[in-house]
C-alpha cells in the first residue's frame, strides 16, 4: 500500500520543504508522483483535464512557470488538479520563477484540503529528479513489503469525495496498485466496466474475458488471467476479470483484488448492475465511461450528442415525482436525444443541441412558470455547452455547492444561468479570503454603507436594480413597490455618490460584485 503524505515528508529530499496549506491532506495516501509543466496552458488543460481520467491520489511537482504571473490561472489549476484526484502540489523555484505563493491559492488549497508544499525558496540547485526518485522508491518498497493491502486500499477509497467514489475510480486505483488490468461483466458476460494497466495498454479486455472460464489462474503467452465472482446480498451479480502481463498473477493478489471489489460493491455499488435509464444517468454523472456507453447503446441514447443540461432543485422533495413526470411529458418530445431522471437531490435534464438557444431559455421559463402556477417552488439552473462528462460533473458539483448562496444573491430568480452560479462561487471565494478582501470590495459602495441616513435605501435600490431587475427601472419599481421615477432618481443619486454611472459596463461590474457579496453576508452588513 502507498505511504501517507506526511511520511514522505521525512525523506531527505523533502525534509526542508514547508507545508503552507492543506494540512488535512497529509493523512492521504500517495500512490504516485508526476511532473506538471506546460508552455501552452489552454492546450494542456484540454489534454489533461477533459480526458475522463482520474489520477488516484497522485502528488504533483511543478514550478508553475507557464502561469507564474497569473494568480487566477494558478487557482484554476489547483481546482482542476483536485478534481482529477491529485492530493497535493510540490512547488519548486519559489522566489526565482514564481515570485511568491499567493494568499488566494493558499486559501483555496486549505478549502479543498489540497496540500501545498513549498521547496526551499530562492534555491536554484533544486532538482525534480531527487524527489521523484525517493518518493517512487519509498512507495515501491512499501508495496513490496506489504502483501496484505485490501484493507488500506478500501480506506484510501473511502476518503475520496463522494462524487469521485465510483466503480470506475475504484477500478483505476486497484489497477494502479496491482499493475493489473481489471474488468467487470454482468452475468450474461456483457462488459460493464474496464480499466487497463497501463492506461495506454491495447489489450482487448472484451475479447480476453471470453477466454476466461473459471477461477483458476491460467497463463496464455505472457498474460496471467482469472475471474472471480462478485456477490451482492449473497447473490452473484457480476464477475471480476483480472489480467496481468509479464509478471505472474498470484492467488493472494487475486483474492485481495476480489475482496476490494466485493466490499466496494456492497458498500457503495448498490444496484450497479441494474439496467435502467436511471443507472445511465448515474453513469454519466459519475463519469463511468464503459457503463455509460453500454447503457446508452442499450437504450438507444447517443450520449455523445448531449451538450446541454438543466439541474432542478425542488423545495418540497415530496413534489419531486410530480415535477419529474411533468418534465418527461413536456421536455422529452422537444429533443432528438434527452435523458431526464433523479441524481442525488436534483432532477437532471440532459439534452442535445437540436434547439436554438432562445428556445432552450423559453422552455426553461415555461417549465418554471407552470410549476409556480401549480404552487411548486423550484430552482432551475441552465448549463449550456457541456461537451464532456467531466464538464457535466464539474457543473453539477458547482451548482450543488453554490446554489444556496445564489438564491441569496438573486432573490427573485427561479431560473439561473450556470455562469451566475460561477459568479457567486467567485464571490464566496473573496469572502473566504478574509475581512481585508471583503473590505477592498466594499470600497466600491462605501458611500452607500453609512449609518443613520438614507444611504441604506439607496443601497437596497441599487442591489435590486442590478441583481434583480437587470438595469430595468420599470422592473425595479415593481419589485420595490415604488414609482419608476423614484427608482430613476435614486439610481442617479447613487451615480453621483459613487462618481461614475452605475448603468454602464464595465464601470458597474465592481459595484455589481460588491452588492452581491453584501447580499451573501446579509443586508445589515456594515463597514
Amino acid at each position: 500500500m502507498s505511504l501517507k503524505l506526511r511520511e514522505l515528508l521525512q525523506l531527505p529530499s523533502l525534509k526542508d520543504a514547508k507545508v503552507v496549506a492543506g494540512r488535512a491532506g497529509l493523512e492521504r495516501f500517495v500512490s504516485s508522483i508526476s511532473v506538471l509543466e506546460h508552455t501552452d496552458t489552454e492546450a494542456f488543460e484540454a489534454e489533461l483535464f477533459n480526458n475522463n481520467e482520474f489520477y488516484g491520489d497522485e502528488i504533483v511537482i511543478s514550478g508553475l512557470i507557464s502561469i507564474k504571473d497569473n494568480e487566477e490561472a494558478q487557482c484554476s489549476m489547483v481546482r482542476k488538479l483536485r478534481r482529477a484526484g491529485e492530493i497535493g502540489l510540490i512547488l519548486y523555484y519559489v522566489g526565482i520563477y514564481l515570485p511568491k505563493v499567493s494568499q488566494k491559492m493558499i486559501d483555496l488549497a486549505d478549502e479543498l484540503d489540497f496540500t501545498l508544499i513549498v521547496m526551499p525558496e530562492n534555491e536554484r540547485a533544486l532538482r525534480y529528479s531527487e524527489v521523484i526518485y525517493e518518493v517512487i522508491e519509498a512507495i515501491v518498497k512499501q508495496e513490496m513489503n506489504e502483501t496484505q493491502f485490501s484493507g488500506k486500499l478500501l480506506e484510501q477509497i473511502s476518503m475520496l469525495p463522494e462524487n469521485q467514489r465510483s466503480v470506475d475510480t475504484m477500478l483505476k486505483i486497484l489497477a494502479d496498485r496491482t499493475k493489473t488490468s481489471v474488468a467487470l461483466a454482468d452475468n450474461s458476460g456483457q462488459l460493464v466496466n474496464a480499466v487497463t494497466w497501463p492506461r495506454s495498454n491495447t489489450l482487448d479486455l472484451g475479447k480476453n474475458i471470453q477466454t476466461i472460464k473459471n477461477e483458476d489462474i491460467v497463463q496464455e503467452q505472457q498474460v496471467w488471467k482469472t475471474k472471480r465472482p462478485i456477490l451482492q446480498n449473497g447473490i452473484q451479480t457480476m464477475s471480476l476479470y483480472l489480467m496481468k502481463e509479464q509478471t505472474a498473477l498470484t492467488e493472494n493478489l487475486a483474492i485481495q483484488m476480489a475482496e476490494v471489489v466485493q466490499v466496494f460493491m456492497n458498500l457503495w455499488g448498490e444496484n450497479y448492475q441494474e439496467v435502467s435509464p436511471r443507472e445511465l444517468m448515474k453513469a454519466i454523472m459519475n463519469n463511468e465511461s464503459v457503463k455509460m456507453r453500454r447503457l446508452g447503446k442499450l437504450f438507444d441514447i447517443d450520449v455523445s450528442a448531449i451538450q446541454n443540461m438543466w439541474l432542478i432543485a425542488v423545495k418540497d422533495l415530496q413534489k419531486n415525482n410530480e415535477v419529474l413526470r411533468f418534465l418527461k411529458q413536456t421536455i422529452a418530445p422537444c429533443f432528438q436525444v434527452s435523458l431526464i431522471d433523479f441524481y442525488d437531490d436534483f432532477i437532471v435534464v440532459l439534452m442535445d443541441k437540436s434547439r436554438k438557444q432562445d428556445e432552450f431559455e423559453s422552455l426553461a421559463l415555461a417549465c418554471s412558470s407552470e410549476m409556480e402556477r401549480q404552487g411548486i417552488k423550484m430552482s432551475l439552473v441552465k448549463c449550456f455547452g457541456t461537451t464532456s462528462t467531466v464538464e457535466v460533473q464539474e457543473a453539477y458539483m458547482t451548482v450543488k455547492n453554490y446554489l444556496p448562496a445564489a438564491r441569496k444573491v438573486y432573490t427573485s430568480k427561479n431560473v439561473f444561468f450556470y455562469q451566475e452560479i460561477e459568479f457567486v462561487a467567485d464571490c464566496l471565494e473573496t469572502i473566504y479570503s478574509g475581512e481585508s478582501a471583503v473590505a477592498e470590495i466594499f470600497k466600491q459602495i462605501k458611500p452607500l454603507m453609512q449609518h443613520g441616513n438614507n444611504e441604506d435605501e439607496l443601497l437596497v435600490t441599487l442591489a435590486t436594480f442590478l441583481l434583480d431587475a437587470e438595469l430595468s427601472y420599470r422592473t425595479a419599481a415593481e419589485k420595490l413597490f415604488l414609482h419608476r421615477n423614484t427608482i430613476k432618481y435614486r439610481i442617479n443619486k447613487v451615480s453621483e455618490l459613487l462618481a461614475f454611472p452605475v448603468t454602464k459596463i464595465p464601470e458597474s461590474y465592481k459595484v455589481y460584485r460588491a452588492v452581491a457579496i453584501w447580499r451573501i453576508l446579509g443586508e445589515s452588513h456594515k463597514r
